[in-house]
């Protein structure tokens, strides 16, 4: 953009991207001594006290009005305050304060900042800046004020986490200015208008508009207001809580039947949030708002006016599905949570983006396994755990709190480590202190820090003071460093003295990896054995490379010894001598589901470093296979279909299509595409694992040619198969599918008003492994009309099966720059990764060559490009090592 500017010093026209600020020609000679902008924070010697915000929302238009006065309380003599602001023009300012009004000179101060210049400086004490703005809505990206229509009625939302609230508004935009704010909207009259409190007053203006007045909020830093406007339908799901909170559900106009699902939850898990936490919800009213599409984000935590995308809240009555009623549960339930942990109590800098994503992470699986129990909560935080862990092993992984020093830090924040493995690392702490005196910690802190900032150290400082002072250093060294634990346990015996298990750690790194596993942490070891009594626990705080703990008193040796009990530590296991095998025996009964999800977390972590066979792993396949519980049945299935990738040759196949047929195809085939009278929801979820890997990895031919059968009826009828199969019924179809199914579903794509629906139908198309149908369903990105932030399901679908995947790639390739243009810049880090599923040294090669200069801008970018490389050399190393073992072990099974 082209910015004006009348300060003494600057040429008369500047070039500064997204201000555009005009001067009065007497205020040219005026000039003030400018400094340079901020590179990343503001200052603190300016400070809001609170803040105002009007805003005219008209979301048909391209552009919005609006002003914002905030108040301030200046600590030393200045004449020059400078404030958040990217895409905004910024028209004009004044300070008021000691009772006189000054008016302000725009100083364009990069993409980030604004400066606001006086002849003379302004008073120490309290003051209220005045500004004045227009601003663009984003239509395609998702970031501060956009737009988007859906049907024929367009609507307004916000989104600011982490720094957009900026692209809306100037202002303190850093989470430790939290301060109290009043909203005021003008829109149209037959529109809705909400925000984070209830509306205080409504009046008619001109033009058809009406100008809409919101309470005032409690302290809220700038990334946690929010609003919608649009011809919204409300669908009330009633009151809850110790202070009878209302609750809405807030839809586009049309889908209020999709709501009901999240009519029915929401209520019971605010309770008993709640009733967790020892205090009421903190705000005054909980709405929330199905946002039609959504880039970089699927719902945010904004205080009383929770945002999400329509995929993850709203339904069609018969797609209703298993895994979206779970889905839903366990989203709705961390942001949620995060009204406390996040909204009340707000960290004071990005670097502990883990308080917010990690509490509210752990604590919706608490949640979940109260409120549901019957659906394996417990088993969950344990494959959750594992697949943390398995992101963790890479050397360009990041520590949980880590060190903000540009913005693109804040956006690699919001990664698998912030959510997966800080959840992980509470879960070991809560087991390791016992439940109540976690809550105790917990409770402490919110109480102390409510309406206020925080820090990592608050938060550990209330933990020690319930569980003693080894809390805080222990927990930190999961803090501040990456990686993985590998606790290695050895059993000693001796008679006539107690057992000793002898423990050692290091950092796990898979086989291949340059890193150094010279590391150690304060890892709380728990361990669970037995022998012919009762079984027994033993602790420790392994402070040091190797340690000895005593299992008990009295002289006797443990017939087995679980190093990790109930699969509450964040490390993996290496057992020495025949401990694992006294686990893994008769199926493991000696444990509980967890336990045993744990064990065979950890076989699968010890074949990537090369230390178990993956020949040795497969071995246990068939025993497991038949296990009563679908968690453990599950975990064969991803071990085994894992292998289709990069450790099954074309000569190897057959074999591999054997042992699945022979340990699978019986069950999958009797189970089919289609539920009996009386199934479980864990029967219903096992048929998706099963019929995917017999039908679509084997291509059984009854499953398949079932699958197609399915697939078009479904074409026809909706309510023809039931929710949980549509997708597996669709891939089997298209499989097996020539030109005349690739015509019905993207005329059925065309034609449907349900996003679900659309998306699906277009990850179908990217199924197809016929190369000139596949080359048909690539094009329909970049010129098939379809919205690219839904069509690009069909690259990532075709990317992910090894017979597409070099397709799919060479199409990226060649359309790159074209790709790059249709795609939301928050989504643009994204394509970094188009590469990462490749496992030879030639691709990687290829892959960086082709992408390091051309992601290197992308927020994300290069940290993206780094994880894929890395992972596609670990990939090629350990096929280099397992591949023999899986091959001998096929050829004998």
């Amino acid at each position: 953009m082209k910015s004006l500017v009348g300060a003494a010093g600057f040429a008369a026209v500047l070039c500064v991207s997204g201000l555009t600020a005009v001067a009065e020609p007497a205020e040219i000679d005026k000039g003030v001594a400018v400094s340079a902008p901020p590179t990343l924070r503001l200052g603190v010697g300016v400070r809001p006290t609170h803040g105002s915000i009007d805003l005219t929302i008209i979301p048909e238009r391209d552009s919005f009005t609006g002003s914002v006065d905030l108040d301030v309380e200046t600590k030393t003599a200045t004449a020059l305050i400078w404030l958040n602001a990217a895409d905004l023009d910024v028209r004009s300012a004044t300070f008021t304060g000691s009772g006189r009004t000054a008016a302000a000179r725009i100083i364009p101060g990069g993409d980030e900042f604004v400066g606001f210049g006086f002849e003379l400086p302004l008073p120490v004490g309290a003051g209220r800046l005045h500004v004045a703005f227009t601003g663009k809505f984003a239509k395609v990206d998702t970031r501060g004020l956009f737009t988007q229509k859906e049907g024929d009625d367009w609507y307004a939302y916000s989104q600011f986490e982490a720094t957009d609230a900026r692209r809306a508004f100037p202002c303190f935009d850093e989470p430790s200015f939290k301060i109290p704010w009043q909203l005021t909207l003008h829109v149209k009259r037959e529109h809705l208008a909400v925000s984070n409190t209830p509306m205080l007053s409504q009046s008619d203006e001109e033009g058809g508009m009406k100008r809409v007045v919101f309470a005032e909020t409690k302290p809220l830093p700038s990334y946690l207001v929010a609003l919608g406007v649009g011809p919204f339908d409300v669908v009330d799901a009633g009151r809850a809580g110790k202070k009878s909170t209302p609750i809405r559900i807030i839809v586009p106009k049309g889908k209020a039947a999709q709501a009901q699902y999240a009519v029915e939850s929401t209520g019971p898990l605010l309770e008993l949030l709640e009733n967790y936490f020892g205090t009421p919800y903190p705000y005054e009213k909980l709405d929330n708002l199905a946002i039609p599409t959504t880039v970089g984000f699927g719902a945010m935590e904004n205080a009383g006016l929770i945002t999400y995308s329509s995929n993850l809240m709203l339904s069609l009555p018969e797609d209703v599905s298993i895994r979206f009623r779970r889905s839903y549960a366990s989203v709705a339930a961390h942001e949620m949570a995060h009204q406390w942990f996040g909204d009340l109590v707000t960290m004071a800098w990005w670097n502990d983006v883990w308080l917010n994503e990690s509490f509210a992470t752990w604590m919706a699986g608490k949640m979940i396994e109260r409120w549901k129990p019957e659906w394996g909560g417990a088993i969950s935080k344990v494959a959750n755990r594992s697949g943390s862990m398995q992101g963790d092993t890479l050397i360009s992984a990041r520590k949980i709190r880590q060190p903000i020093e540009s913005k693109n830090d804040i956006s690699n924040a919001f990664d698998g480590i912030s959510y997966g493995k800080g959840g992980a690392v509470l879960s070991m702490f809560e087991s390791w202190m016992g439940e109540e005196k976690f809550r105790t910690g917990v409770q402490a802190y919110l109480k102390k820090h409510a309406f206020g900032n925080a820090t990592s150290d608050d938060f550990l400082s209330a933990l020690g003071s319930v569980g003693g002072p080894q809390i805080g250093p222990a927990f930190s060294t999961f803090l501040d460093q990456a990686g993985v634990p590998l606790v290695t346990a050895e059993l000693h015996c001796q008679a006539g003295v107690p057992a000793r298990l002898a423990l050692s750690q290091k950092r796990f790194l898979p086989f291949g990896s340059k890193g150094s596993a010279a590391q150690t942490w304060k890892v709380p070891v728990c361990v669970k054995y037995g022998a012919i009594g009762p079984e027994a626990r033993a602790c420790t705080l392994l402070t040091s490379e190797s340690a000895d703990l005593t299992l008990g008193t009295a002289p006797s040796c443990p017939g087995w010894v679980l190093a990790n009990d109930g699969e509450a530590g964040y490390f993996h296991t290496s057992y020495r001598g025949d401990l694992l095998q006294k686990l893994v025996r008769e199926k493991g009964k000696a444990l509980t589901v967890p336990e045993r999800i744990g064990v065979l977390g950890d076989i699968h972590a010890l074949v990537q470093s090369g230390e178990v066979s993956m020949g040795d792993a497969l071995a246990l396949v068939p025993a497991f296979a038949q296990d009563s519980s679908r968690q453990i049945v599950m975990a064969t299935v991803d071990l085994v279909a894992s292998l289709d990738d990069h450790l099954v040759s074309d000569e190897v196949r057959p074999r591999y299509v054997r042992f699945i047929e022979k340990t699978f195809g019986e069950t999958a085939r009797g189970l089919g595409l289609a539920s009996r009278p009386g199934e479980t929801e864990d029967t219903r979820l096992l048929r998706v694992g099963l019929v995917g890997l017999v039908g679509g990895t084997a291509e059984d031919p009854a499953l398949v040619k079932e699958g197609g059968l399915r697939a078009r009826r479904w074409l026809d009828d909706r309510q023809s198969v039931e929710p949980e199969m549509i997708n597996a019924a669709l891939l089997l179809g298209v499989r097996g599918g020539g030109r005349e199914l690739f015509d019905r579903i993207l005329a059925e794509a065309r034609k449907t008003q349900d996003r679900r629906e659309r998306r699906r139908l277009l990850s179908a198309l990217g199924g197809f492994r016929d190369p000139a149908i596949l080359k048909d369903a690539l094009a329909l990105v970049l010129h098939g009309g379809f919205d690219q932030r839904e069509s690009f399901s069909i690259v990532w679908e075709a990317l992910d099966d090894p017979r597409t995947r070099v397709q799919a790639y060479d199409f990226v390739k060649k359309n790159f720059d074209a790709l790059v243009a249709k795609t939301p810049k928050a989504a643009r880090g994204s394509l970094a990764r188009v590469g990462s599923s490749f496992c030879d040294e030639s691709h990687r090669a290829d892959v960086e060559s082709f992408l390091k200069s051309r992601v290197a801008s992308f927020d994300g970018g290069p940290r993206n490009l780094a994880q894929s490389l890395e992972g596609i050399s670990l990939c090629a190393a350990v096929r280099s090592r397992q591949e023999e073992s899986v091959s001998k072990f096929l050829s004998a099974n």
